[in-house]
């Protein structure tokens, strides 16, 4: 049953890293000032000033040796890892053939030694490696898992013994089916915008709604299957098994969920205040448990 939902979520990004750029910001990371406030509070809740910083103050390792990164997209942030002398050598693992040719030309292109990244295509999780891994590296990647507990031990059974697991993803509800209570505190935020910030960037004499209108679960078995497919149990499989595990969260629900199809309308200076309202607006959300985004470094010796 897997291998079609990895087919159809493969020829999706495919298509979608070398589709066309189209001028837009559509999400929260491709917009410059909001980036910056959503890395200020990364720093800000993690206490780290980047995903080196904070596998080397949680792990009280400087160094690894084999790393893996699963999903790795292009992998500017893994190849940066080796750059730092975080992880020495470092799998890359992405179902996505385009998504590997621009990981081996970005680690080219900086002068890393090909030798020192290794290419697959496919981790089976059924399996055990050939060798056990020093530091698995989750960027927003262990969302895609169909099974994210089931990953998540497999993940410790190929620790050796003083590795560690480094995340900085997405647990919101499975294929982002958001209840009506963090929608009703979206749409107050929304509606409390003036009315120009609500207009749609993909048809600009139209204004979208104070309340998103959600993509159904079968819009994302049709796009990708694995968008979230398990994400809702992540943070209580960490619970359960490493329940020392200090996690950070990391808010979301406004940054991301409230802003993701309006953040085009918020490319000048003017905007800050806005941007910086609405992160309080998802700090908020946050404390009160309502997160899109954590980040935590579990170590083999935090497993019961």
């Amino acid at each position: 049953m897997q291998e079609p939902l990895i087919k159809k979520a493969a020829s999706h990004w495919d298509e979608t890293v070398t589709a066309e750029d189209s001028g837009l910001i559509l999400h929260y990371w491709e917009s410059p000032l909001l980036r910056e406030l959503v890395d200020a509070n990364w720093q800000r809740r993690t206490g780290a000033a980047n995903s080196a910083e904070l596998i080397r103050s949680r792990s009280g390792r400087q160094s690894f040796g084999l790393g893996i990164s699963i999903g790795c997209g292009s992998a500017e942030d893994e190849i940066s890892l080796i750059e730092q002398g975080v992880v020495d050598r470092l799998i890359v693992c992405d179902i996505s053939q385009e998504q590997l040719d621009r990981a081996e030309a970005c680690a080219t292109s900086r002068g890393i030694d090909p030798g020192r990244l290794i290419r697959r295509t496919y981790a089976d999780q059924n399996e055990p490696l050939p060798e056990k891994v020093d530091l698995f590296y989750w960027r927003q990647s262990l969302h895609h898992m169909l099974d994210t507990e089931r990953t998540l031990l497999w993940c410790r059974d190929n620790l050796s013994d003083d590795g560690a697991i480094y995340c900085n993803d997405a647990c919101p509800p499975d294929y982002m089916q958001w209840d009506d209570r963090v929608l009703d505190f979206v749409e107050l935020f929304r509606s409390s915008l003036p009315r120009q910030y609500l207009r749609d960037p993909l048809h600009p004499t139209e204004f979208l709604p104070n309340r998103p209108k959600l993509p159904n679960v079968d819009h994302w078995m049709a796009i990708d299957p694995t968008e979230c497919a398990s994400s809702s149990a992540i943070i209580p499989a960490i619970q359960r098994n490493a329940p020392n595990v200090d996690i950070a969260f990391l808010g979301g629900c406004i940054y991301a969920l409230a802003m993701d199809d309006i953040i085009n309308n918020f490319r000048s200076e003017e905007s800050l205040p806005l941007l910086k309202s609405a992160m309080l607006f998802d700090r908020l959300m946050s404390m009160a448990g309502m997160n899109q985004f954590f980040a935590c470094v579990i170590n083999n010796r935090d497993f019961i």
